[in-house]
């Protein structure tokens, strides 16, 4: 529970985005109100709130309540001033002994610094007298402190005034403009500087912060590429001897239906109800002598179910009809925790008269605890030349309310060792996990093509092993939570190319956790020791969404399985041979080369 100022209350202050910092399972109350003192907050019913809420908790698990006064206890108005000596350490110690006897824990916090400077330049320090009283306080009672004051301080004067007003509800002349209140920018700044005092002082609360919500110091870099390096990532150095672009798909070339997905008026022949039907025919055709691509026409309208295509001589081609890819949406709701039970009771029938190339992909599933991550696919493609085109596919697992709770993976398309995959103007719709590039092996070709496309999630959305080449296509990051990872890439050590980016645009929602401008363009996926991730991101638009400082963060911070960022591969070799590890005997790795390989790299992006 949050009890404070406007500095902490809702749309005034940082307190919204700190909630945002801690996992989906913490219940978190920001019960700040604007304009409120340690007086005037208990004489105008709010602590009878706190006090409401502290009932509710009683014996329903740890409840902490972050206290933070000071800006409205000053000298000014009489209803909420208060006498620095006297009158607010005692309202303090009040609400502490207050929130222990409701078997709570108090954690006091020192006001947040107001932004203003002197003609010298120098940040004004008015409420240090009443951050020293708050240290005091918590001393004097053994109550956890956060030193909200001297650290926003300390950042703010490096900052100086024309960076800090940038933290501002909105800019100069606007009316609603001034150096106390924040936009989601300055929230998002002050929630990281609490969580980072949590993480110190309040071990108990620090281990309910999500990953990523205090990022450890490091190596911070923007490696970029010469025009000479980035030819080393061209359309062609990438896809090898594949050339999607010269297809009937990327050309626009009229495409004829060998079947059809039509839900009104289906003949069971070449017409289906349901796009796992048609699949199913079109893997029941594979014969000698029979035609090496079946094209699957769907329907406009929302086609609901799994689509599963497995290893096959023909290799299928699903289009829309139109050019809207909108209009047509294959669509289902699973996720990483439903058991294989629950997921066959829902899926199974769709399976039952499906080739036995289709049902062994389903029982692979259905006995298993829980269908994980690969399982939760809607669409889950194990062939080698699967092409897709005017489609939208969808993952609906929280679409209907928001990925605030109940967060798991949930993933739209899974390319499976699916080499040579092919998707023109096509949709990848969810949040967490959406579109998942799969490979097993770095000896093993695993290309996929994303043409002109919109790819959107909220949580290591574009992930995986394979190599994946993105062209003129929107990467959209949505803003339910208050940290983002856009990519998430797993490449082997051996495998050239992971994901490369060009002529793309990087986008957000708007949503306030959006316009903070903290999100992260990728972290590097540690599935194991050679898992190094690489990414490449060329002549594309990276919005405002994402840090222009930190893009590149470090895997799983605050947890065992936390490792640093890993810009090339010198990084890569340093730390293995600093952990004992021979990369050529142990790994199998070729000698070390030099120049070092980038893991990670920019060119001409804006």
């Amino acid at each position: 529970m949050l009890a404070g100022d406007s500095t902490m209350a809702p749309r005034t202050g940082y307190g919204d985005a700190l909630c945002g910092l801690f996992k989906w399972q913490v219940e978190c109350a920001n019960l700040a109100r604007g304009g409120r003192s340690t007086k005037s907050f208990r004489g105008d019913g709010s602590w009878d709130r706190v006090a409401g809420h502290l009932r509710d908790r009683a014996g329903r698990g740890t409840t902490y309540v972050l206290i933070q006064f000071g800006h409205n206890d000053q000298p000014g108005k009489a209803e909420r001033s208060t006498d620095l000596a006297t009158e607010f350490p005692a309202n303090l110690r009040r609400y502490v002994e207050e929130v222990r006897s409701a078997g709570a824990i108090p954690v006091l916090v020192t006001p947040l610094t107001r932004r203003q400077f002197d003609a010298s330049g120098s940040l004004k320090t008015d409420l240090a007298s009443w951050a020293e009283t708050t240290r005091k306080v918590a001393t004097e009672l053994s109550v956890p402190l956060l030193d909200l004051y001297a650290d926003s301080a300390a950042s703010v004067s490096r900052m100086g005034p024309v960076r800090a007003d940038e933290l501002a509800q909105a800019p100069a002349p606007d009316p609603v403009f001034d150096h106390t209140h924040l936009g989601p920018k300055g929230a998002a700044f002050f929630a990281g500087l609490v969580a980072r005092e949590i993480a110190q002082a309040v071990p108990g609360l620090a281990a309910q912060l999500v990953v990523g919500a205090v990022e450890p110091a490091g190596r911070i870099a923007r490696p970029q590429l010469s025009a000479a390096q980035a030819r080393d990532y061209s359309y062609r150095e990438v896809l090898g001897g594949w050339d999607p672009l010269s297809g009937p798909l990327a050309k626009g070339e009229p495409l004829k239906a060998d079947y059809i997905v039509d839900r009104e008026r289906p003949d069971g022949q070449r017409t289906f109800a349901t796009v796992q039907a048609a699949v199913n025919a079109a893997v029941r055709s594979a014969k000698e002598g029979a035609p090496s691509r079946a094209f699957i026409l769907v329907r406009p309208g929302i086609h609901e179910g799994l689509v599963y295509l497995p290893e096959s001589p023909v290799a299928i081609t699903l289009y829309g009809e139109g050019g809207d890819p909108a209009a047509v949406r294959i669509r289902a709701k699973l996720d990483a925790t439903v058991t294989g039970d629950a997921y066959a009771q829902a899926f199974g029938s769709a399976f039952n008269d499906a080739p036995a190339s289709v049902t062994a992909m389903f029982a692979s599933l259905k006995s298993r605890p829980t269908v994980g991550t690969p399982g939760s696919a809607v669409v889950w493609v194990k062939q080698s030349g699967f092409e897709v085109k005017n489609l939208t596919l969808e993952n609906s697992y929280n679409k209907d309310r928001g990925d605030r709770l109940d967060q798991s993976q949930a993933v739209a398309l899974l390319l499976d060792d699916a080499d040579r995959a092919h998707l023109e103007n096509v949709r990848l719709v969810g949040y967490q996990d959406t579109f998942f590039l799969a490979a097993s092996s770095p000896e093993r070709p695993a290309r996929a093509f994303v043409h002109r496309s919109y790819i959107e999630g909220d949580m290591d959305f574009i992930f995986g092993e394979a190599t994946g080449f993105f062209l003129d296509s929107e990467i959209r990051t949505l803003g339910d939570r208050a940290v983002s990872y856009t990519l998430a890439p797993s490449t082997h050590y051996k495998r050239r190319f992971g994901f490369v980016f060009d002529a793309c645009r990087f986008t957000g929602d708007g949503t306030p956790n959006a316009r903070a401008g903290t999100f992260k363009l990728a972290r590097q996926w540690y599935r194991a020791t050679e898992a190094v991730g690489k990414v490449a991101v060329l002549n594309s638009t990276i919005g405002p969404h994402i840090d222009p400082v930190r893009p590149w963060a470090d895997w799983s911070i605050g947890t065992p399985r936390y490792r640093p960022v890993q810009y090339d591969a010198d990084e890569h070799w340093d730390r293995l041979l600093a952990a004992g590890v021979d990369p050529v005997k142990e790994l199998r790795y070729p000698p070390r080369m030099q120049p070092a390989e980038r893991f990670l790299a920019e060119y001409n992006n804006k």
